[in-house]
Formats: structure tokens, C-alpha cells, sequence
């Protein structure tokens, strides 16, 4: 079962803080859920309404996400402050109270579930994702990996090696993706 990105490891010689940033919800798409381990894009905007993070099924050069969702805070129709590993979309959430826990991009490796058995010939090659959306009892996304072994059109999601734990001869190997920069939106970084 597919499961998103899960962020692994920093990439390069910087510190590991395993740490993340709280961005809010973009209020126009309270009822829409965010799975974790889906990427998330940001929309700048001059009202407060269409600003914030919301789901990015398809990270490709022309929809540069900003990092990728590990949970999530929101204050329910009763009042109620909720906290879980994915935002519940409820329409009836209460607006400017939706803060998503994300990881950003720049400088982490991710995990993976790929679509092939393991092979290094999958390395450095640009590839796309299948899946969108999530399941509600996991809370995961439904994101896995196309592997290739030529640059996909507007792919920016590039495989580094896999997770040896006896899974890479499978059909569903865990891999290890970085994003290209050309993938990751620069306004805001975080």
C-alpha cells in the first residue's frame, strides 16, 4: 500500500533537527484533505482566504510544491482543537484555524514506495508520481513512485538509492528521492 514521502534524512552536511514548519491552511480548501506524506504547495495571495498550503498530487516543474505534510492541527465545527497525522478536511472546520505540519523539500531525502523491483539503473533519472488523495484509516497518502530509466516531461522527483530491508526485489521497493530544484517553490522557502 502506497504511503507518500516520508522524510528520512538531511541531505549534505547540515544538522538534523527532524523538525518541521506550521504553515496554515489555505481557507478556501478547508474541505479538502491533506494526506500525510503528500506534497503541499503554498498560494500567495492578497486575501487571507486563498493563502496558505494545500494538497499537490502532481509535484512537476509547473506545480512547485513547498515540502511535504506530516500532520496537522484544526479547531472542529464544535470548537474542539484536533491534532492528527493528516488534516480530516471537515468543510465545517472552523476557517483561519488549520495550521499543516510540513517538511520542506530543500536538502531532505524522502522514502518512497516505488513500482518496479529494485535496479540501479533507476538512479538520477527525473520521475513523476501516481496516486492522489489518501486513506482516512492510515492517514497516509496514496503518492507512490514511477520509476524510469529516461527524464519524465516536468518530472523533479530524482531516485538516490533504496531502503535495503529486503522489500527492493519487490514490486513495491522503498526508495530514496530528493526533489530537483527545479520542483521546489522558492516563494516562501521555509
Amino acid at each position: 500500500m502506497a504511503y507518500g514521502f516520508k522524510p528520512v534524512k538531511m541531505a549534505g552536511s547540515r544538522y538534523d533537527t527532524g523538525g518541521f514548519t506550521e504553515v496554515p491552511i489555505e481557507n478556501d480548501t478547508l474541505g479538502t484533505p491533506i494526506y500525510n506524506g503528500g506534497t503541499v504547495l503554498y498560494t500567495i495571495a492578497n486575501t487571507t482566504i486563498a493563502s496558505g498550503i494545500s494538497t499537490n498530487d502532481t509535484p512537476i516543474t509547473s506545480a512547485l510544491s513547498v515540502g511535504v505534510l506530516v500532520g496537522a492541527r484544526w479547531v472542529n465545527s464544535a470548537g474542539e482543537p484536533k491534532w492528527g497525522n493528516y488534516y480530516d478536511g471537515a468543510s465545517t472546520n472552523e476557517a483561519a484555524s488549520a495550521y499543516a505540519f510540513v517538511v520542506p523539500l530543500d536538502g531532505v531525502i524522502f522514502q518512497i514506495q516505488g513500482n518496479l523491483a529494485w535496479d540501479t539503473k533507476y538512479i538520477g533519472w527525473e520521475c513523476l508520481v501516481t496516486g492522489s488523495g489518501g486513506v482516512t484509516a492510515t492517514g497516509n497518502s496514496s503518492l507512490s513512485l514511477l520509476q524510469v530509466t529516461a527524464d519524465a516531461s516536468a518530472a523533479c522527483i530524482i531516485p538516490l538509492g533504496v531502503l535495503e530491508n529486503g522489500n527492493e526485489t519487490t514490486s513495491t521497493p522503498d526508495v530514496l528521492v530528493r526533489f530537483a530544484a527545479a520542483g521546489i517553490s522558492t516563494k516562501p522557502l521555509f
